[in-house]
């Protein structure tokens, strides 16, 4: 069965500046009526306190870089994530980082876990060395693909993914947090990929549910597609 976890595949371009506030007269002054802090004198309450971020290591999408270079199109945006199937179901979830798409696929006896029969152009693969132990759940990159991590706090763009592309990524056990942070996989780094039709996809980390037996991951997919 073949999962979409995107439709929205737009080109997107680097976001515009938010326009300036309109400026007030200087003969304009606050009423009282209207002031937080007359309000507040009045009735005893205190002023209301500013919202803070409730994830401030995430990445913002304004934070992208979305510029192509030369042979490359406009980025595409679109949605990955990780949502693997329960062990027992004997099956393990590719995804490829081309469009987001992600299916999963069945093993038999005599399988090697781990190892896709028909990764069908997937870079990255989700299932546990063993079913004995719920911390054995292992993301990998497939074999003879290119796939690394940019970690969080670094800049985000085509250049310094395509980069962080050459360096590898080996098995990580997703429901480890010690092991997660000690890799720098964490909200607001990206798994980067140079894939086999020669995109460069940045796949932000967003969202990391560990809170059960099967950890899920989810966030935006910037692709940039290479020109023909």
């Amino acid at each position: 069965m073949i999962f979409n976890n995107g439709s929205d595949r737009d080109p997107v371009s680097a976001p515009a500046p938010a326009p300036a506030p309109a400026s007030s007269s200087p003969q304009s002054e606050p009423s009282a009526r209207s002031s937080p802090d007359h309000a507040s004198a009045r009735t005893g309450s205190p002023p209301a306190t500013p919202k803070v971020s409730a994830s401030p290591s995430a990445t913002d999408p304004s934070d992208v870089d979305l510029a192509a270079p030369a042979g490359y199109a406009e980025a595409v945006k679109t949605m990955w994530g990780l949502a693997p199937a329960p062990c027992n179901q004997d099956e393990q979830q590719l995804v490829d980082l081309d469009d987001g798409m992600s299916k999963v696929e069945a093993l038999v006896k005599g399988d090697l876990i781990g190892v896709a029969k028909d990764p069908g152009g997937a870079e990255l693969l989700y299932w546990p060395d063993s079913c004995n132990d719920s911390n054995n759940y292992k993301l990998r990159a497939l074999p003879n693909t290119r796939v690394g991590l940019l970690r969080a706090g670094l800049p985000k763009s085509f250049e310094s993914c395509e980069a962080a592309s050459r360096t590898g990524f080996g098995p990580l056990g997703l429901l480890d947090s010690y092991e997660r942070e000690g890799r720098g996989f964490a909200e607001g780094a990206a798994l980067c990929s140079v894939t086999d039709q020669g995109a460069v996809s940045m796949a932000l980390i967003e969202n990391i549910d560990d809170s059960s037996d099967e950890a899920s991951v989810s966030g935006t997919l910037y692709v940039w597609p290479k020109k023909s």
